[in-house]
């Protein structure tokens, strides 16, 4: 009997399991840090004008530099202390090396010079070269007049605006 029980021991630890995808390579999970609910984060250093961030829900992957957001609002000073930019979005991610955002979810992002409002289905913010794009239908307003169409590219710095399409504007001398 010890003898049969030892056998099986044996045959039990020379066997293993392992779980594989279709190509042989083991799969694995791609999960978060940390899960934060009512979260703050400020994209920026100091010496910059960073970006406050405020989500109802935020997942931190730092491997990646990359945050996942939900429900975000954001705010920049300038260096006077006045709001230069502010936005908002369903969903975006973050990336906390590179400082952009791809926002998702009824975009809204207002800059101060120009009083210009953008409001798009997506859009790509690179808060370091204060660089906008957005591929979908975008509706832009400004002190120089309002215009609706595709393919959307901003220069905030230099207040160069362009779109690929245009389906209706109106210019204001």
């Amino acid at each position: 009997m010890r003898a049969a029980a030892a056998c099986v021991m044996i045959l039990m630890m020379l066997t293993s399991c392992s779980f594989t995808s279709d190509d042989g390579e083991h799969e694995k999970g791609v999960y978060p840090d940390m899960i934060l609910y009512g979260a703050s984060y400020t994209l920026g250093q100091s010496g910059e004008n960073p970006i406050f961030i405020d989500s109802a829900e935020m997942a931190l992957y730092s491997k990646d530099s990359r945050a996942v957001v939900e429900d975000i609002s954001f705010v920049s000073y300038d260096d006077e202390g006045n709001i230069a930019l502010e936005g908002s979005a369903e969903h975006g991610e973050i990336d906390t090396e590179e400082k952009t955002m791809d926002l998702s979810g009824s975009v809204r992002l207002s800059h101060r010079d120009g009083n210009m409002m953008i409001e798009a289905d997506t859009l790509f913010f690179d808060s370091g070269s204060e660089e906008i794009e957005a591929d979908g239908h975008v509706h832009v307003s400004s002190d120089d007049g309002v215009f609706t169409g595709t393919g959307f590219k901003g220069d905030l710095r230099e207040e160069a605006y362009s779109f690929n399409t245009i389906e209706q504007g109106v210019f204001e001398i």
